[in-house]
């Protein structure tokens, strides 16, 4: 996370707090959201965090008015999501809070302490800070929670993906963006003929040259509207399913729409593309004869014993033959030794510094670990591609990601839809 993030942070998770009533009488109430409140000062503070985040990341600002219609809507959704997590008993705690808090500073390189200065230099209030995190990792807690309930991936979908991504399911990256123009629950054939005009509309200026961040900021609905409707980065199998097809066929710098699904109309853009790094893993191959100390051999015995069959082995002698007659390691004994391919950190870490230290084919000096002691030989190393040996797993765990984002994205909607949230200063309030 980069400092001009930091600002960023702040502005998508601070929500309306319970104030006194001295305060209340003097900050007037622009929205009421179930059992909750926003006030004026909240609005404006989010607003002015909004602006400087915008001025930090070089962004156009939309309208005063839209920018406010569009801020009011985000603390609305996050009152809600605070209500639900009360109601839930999702709480964390400050010792979960601290360690959060010393991760991030460590993440850019900093003390908890200059981490702190850094965000006073920003102009942010580090107390406002920590509870802006403290809200969001309960708003995680949420998301996990509801998510894990109503959200399973099959065997067989998985296969389906696999099938009609014709087993090139892990080539790419996609950046994607979204405008999302909502629907209420049971609209109305005018409500639908509205909407989809909206969307239309929003299609026909990004033809003309539009750009998609100031549409995003301006007309889209969807959560993520004060960021242009970035969406990040995603992997094949994590992109909404609603738009794979449509995504995978396009070039970046590409829009298409609208896309119509239960919660309204969608445009997407695809920003950028890039190839997945393949993940590679090195591996060694060693075998080994394991000797114990006992109460009639000592540790130096031992010791000496291996160093004698050493000598023996760089002299000629076979290195599986006296793994099958001397090594205590039976599991291995029976195959010369053979400890087969490792991975980093499977064994302990003794034994794994000495095979590092050895060429392929080199005898080590005997070896100490809590087992024992060992001779050891290097056999063989080897780097193997595990992009496609963990590929699918990797397909469950992204498809499972987002079927877990859409069915809470609908579900926060359907809060909202469903909220009593009044505005008292409108004329018709």
């Amino acid at each position: 996370m980069k400092m001009h993030r930091f600002l960023f942070l702040i502005c998508s998770m601070l929500i309306p707090q319970a104030a006194n009533a001295a305060q209340m009488s003097l900050d007037k109430i622009v929205a009421i959201v179930d059992e909750s409140v926003i006030t004026e000062r909240d609005l404006n503070d989010r607003t002015q965090l909004i602006k400087i985040d915008f001025a930090k990341t070089n962004r156009r600002l939309p309208g005063e008015a839209v920018l406010k219609r569009q801020v009011l809507e985000a603390l609305i959704s996050d009152s809600l999501l605070q209500q639900e997590s009360n109601r839930r008993g999702i709480n964390i705690t400050d010792g979960q809070l601290n360690q959060t808090m010393q991760r991030v500073a460590r993440q850019n390189d900093m003390s908890l302490s200059e981490f702190r200065q850094s965000l006073i230099n920003e102009g942010v209030e580090y107390d406002q800070y920590r509870e802006a995190v403290r809200r969001e990792l309960t708003f995680g807690n949420l998301r996990n929670q509801y998510g894990q309930r109503h959200a399973t991936i099959s065997d067989a979908e998985v296969d389906e993906f696999i099938k009609l991504s014709g087993g090139d399911n892990s080539n790419y990256e996609y950046r994607l963006s979204h405008i999302l123009i909502a629907l209420p629950d049971a609209a109305t054939p005018e409500q639908i003929e509205k909407t989809q005009g909206t969307a239309t509309d929003i299609l026909s200026r990004l033809d003309q040259g539009a750009q998609f961040d100031e549409l995003a900021n301006t007309f889209s609905t969807g959560d993520t509207a004060l960021r242009g409707g970035d969406l990040g980065w995603r992997k094949r199998a994590e992109i909404p399913s609603l738009f794979t097809s449509q995504i995978i066929a396009m070039e970046p710098g590409e829009h298409a729409g609208p896309i119509r699904s239960p919660s309204g109309f969608h445009i997407i853009f695809l920003r950028e593309r890039r190839d997945l790094e393949k993940t590679m893993r090195k591996q060694t191959k060693s075998r080994h004869i394991l000797l114990k100390p006992n109460e009639l051999v000592s540790e130096d015995d031992v010791r000496l014993r291996l160093l004698e069959f050493r000598e023996r082995i760089e002299a000629g002698e076979d290195f599986t033959r006296l793994a099958r007659l001397y090594s205590v390691d039976y599991s291995t004994g029976v195959d010369g030794g053979d400890m087969g391919w490792l991975d980093p950190g499977v064994t302990v870490s003794e034994y794994e510094e000495a095979t590092s230290l050895l060429e392929e084919g080199e005898l080590s000096q005997p070896v100490h670990t809590r087992y024992g002691w060992h001779l050891i030989q290097v056999t063989g190393r080897r780097t193997i591609d595990e992009t496609e040996q963990n590929k699918r797993n990797k397909i469950y765990s992204q498809l499972l990601q987002q079927k877990q984002r859409e069915v809470f994205d609908l579900w926060r909607r359907r809060l909202r839809d469903e909220a009593y949230v009044v505005f008292p200063n409108k004329p018709d309030a």
